[in-house]
């Protein structure tokens, strides 16, 4: 089984290295698999912060069997390690995911599995030898360790690119903010109020503000969904894989547009994510826009009301 799990390990960081996501989509049977990766990814995080509970249980109430089912969880947390890292890689590869957060989140599931995978195995080298107790402590203690720590980490990763990088700390009080050396969180953005000022251009001041709070999330420098950044105007403009997602003065033929007026149940549906959908002004906004251009010099004061 080691030598197993070891040839796993260098088959996903073989594909991580080769084949990293690169914003396009693939084959669909890939991404229907590749989409179970956020229900397998919750059973190593359960089964490896057990271990130490039934270590620490099994040392201290001289249990033994509370000590083997400790092995026996560690091996299946190494398993289901494997299996959630290879998913998501399958996932981030099929599915048009990219950007360093991504292979961020990608080679912390790829370590995961290594560092639980060489764990496990020096658990059984000392589970092997009662008399090597001193070694169990300073050794596998610290490893074990370790993995907690790096699982925590992976899990926040991937937390920020499905909700966004300020997800678990927009809350956060201001005091622990402070320990922790924590920036304080930005202004949440309007959206496009009526009452925009007089002075600009439509482009900032009233389209860029839809695009940072329902779009930028997946199409950012961090994590490029589909090849496409909407971070700025330029990026917007050069499009993603599929071409340019503008067509200036053309509303109907805009990717863009067709996308974010599909029913909210189509796939290609965006936002993707269910969450700070376009109202109808937006939309209509964004197409009044198209039409007159896409400019990003168009007074703001040219805007029909």
């Amino acid at each position: 089984m080691g030598w197993l799990g070891l040839a796993a390990v260098l088959v996903l960081m073989a594909l991580v290295k080769r084949l990293p996501p690169d914003g396009r989509d693939h084959a669909s049977l890939a991404r229907f698999v590749g989409r179970f990766h956020p229900i397998l990814v919750h059973l190593p995080i359960g089964l490896l912060l057990a271990v130490p509970l039934l270590e620490i249980a099994g040392a201290f109430g001289q249990r033994n069997d509370l000590r083997q089912a400790a092995g026996f969880v560690l091996g299946l947390a190494t398993i289901g390690a494997l299996a959630a890292a290879l998913d998501g890689w399958l996932l981030a590869w099929s599915d048009g995911y990219g950007g360093p957060l991504v292979m961020h989140h990608m080679w912390g599931g790829t370590a995961l599995a290594m560092l639980c995978l060489l764990t496990a195995w020096i658990r059984t080298l000392f589970a092997r030898d009662q008399e090597a107790w001193p070694g169990f402590v300073f050794i596998y203690g610290p490893l074990l360790a370790g993995c907690v720590v790096l699982m925590a980490w992976t899990g926040h990763q991937g937390g920020k690119i499905t909700h966004g990088d300020s997800f678990l700390t927009a809350y956060m009080p201001g005091r622990l903010r402070g320990w922790l050396g924590i920036a304080a969180a930005p202004a949440a953005k309007p959206a496009a109020a009526p009452t925009a000022p007089k002075a600009g251009t439509v482009y900032a001041a009233r389209v860029a503000p839809i695009f940072d709070r329902s779009c930028v999330q997946c199409h950012n420098p961090n994590k490029v969904k589909g090849g496409l950044r909407l971070d700025s105007y330029g990026q917007l403009m050069r499009g993603g894989e599929n071409g340019a997602e503008i067509v200036p003065w053309d509303p109907a033929g805009s990717e863009l547009v067709r996308r974010i007026t599909l029913p909210v149940d189509d796939d290609d549906h965006m936002p993707s994510n269910g969450k700070n959908p376009l109202t109808a002004d937006e939309i209509r906004l964004i197409e009044q826009w198209i039409a007159a251009g896409a400019s990003n010099l168009q007074p703001l004061a040219s805007l029909k009301p």
